[in-house]
């Protein structure tokens, strides 16, 4: 039975992903919310014949990162790694101070990756493990109103390279899936909300925001979920440091 770690299990993706994940498979799943984590666990435990293991993961806590590490470090190891990060709040911030550089790349980067830093050094990885990072458009292609995610993704996405070139004697594979608009519950209510204060009709407004995705339109869940699993599966058999676009087509590059 796969054992499989979710990180920031209790956002919108990282819930559907958990629901999604083989219900036989053995899931190790963190938060940084605990009761959310709670009411998640209690919803994945119905009719599945796999264990579900919950930890309690603040991003910006190393203390946190190293407890939390500490727990997934005492079990069989890892088949499977789904690594979400806490969403890069959106600038167009070109030139930020340099404390502020720090601190993003801190909270961002350096601490999320110390937990993958002690999973390796713990042989808590096991020899054939599909790692999917999920990141956004801006690993990809740069975008003026993401000029702090433009950088921090893109750190995200060489880490990935590099992890897939050292791992690969390992048989571990590690792939990215940079994703577009998603409709989440949440994004979903956020459309709602702008559609109502721009007087105009809910489908008025994606057929709107979708017009220069060749697609005409947003990923779903679903669509997500099942780019994950695709990947958490025999695509990535022979496959490892790519960087796969779920955008509808909206990056046009070679």
């Amino acid at each position: 039975m796969n054992n499989v770690l979710i990180t920031c299990a209790t956002s919108n993706m990282g819930s559907e992903v958990s629901k999604a994940i083989n219900p036989k498979a053995n899931l190790f799943i963190t938060g940084r919310d605990e009761k959310k984590l709670s009411e998640l666990h209690k919803s994945l435990v119905v009719n599945r014949q796999g264990c579900v293991t919950t930890a309690k993961l603040d991003f910006f806590s190393s203390d946190s990162i190293d407890k939390c590490a500490e727990l997934a470090t005492n079990g069989d190891g890892f088949d499977g790694v789904v690594f979400i990060i806490p969403r890069i709040p959106a600038s167009s911030e070109v030139f930020p101070d340099d404390e502020v550089w720090r601190e993003l790349y801190e909270k961002y980067f350096i601490l999320p990756l110390r937990l993958l830093r002690k999973l390796v050094e713990k042989s808590a990885i096991n020899s054939g493990c599909k790692i999917v990072f999920i990141s956004g458009l801006s690993s990809k292609t740069a975008l003026t109103n993401y000029s702090l995610n433009n950088c921090l993704r893109s750190a995200w996405l060489g880490q990935a390279k590099t992890m897939a070139l050292s791992l690969a004697s390992n048989k571990i594979s590690v792939n990215t899936i940079s994703l577009g608009g998603v409709m989440t519950e949440s994004y979903t209510n956020k459309m709602h909300t702008k559609a109502k204060a721009n007087n105009l009709s809910f489908e008025k407004l994606m057929e709107n925001e979708v017009s220069n995705i060749p697609l005409q339109k947003y990923a779903s869940v679903d669509d997500v979920t099942g780019a994950i699993l695709a990947l958490m599966g025999p695509l990535s058999n022979h496959m490892t440091g790519q960087n796969i676009l779920l955008d509808g087509g909206f990056n046009k590059c070679y």
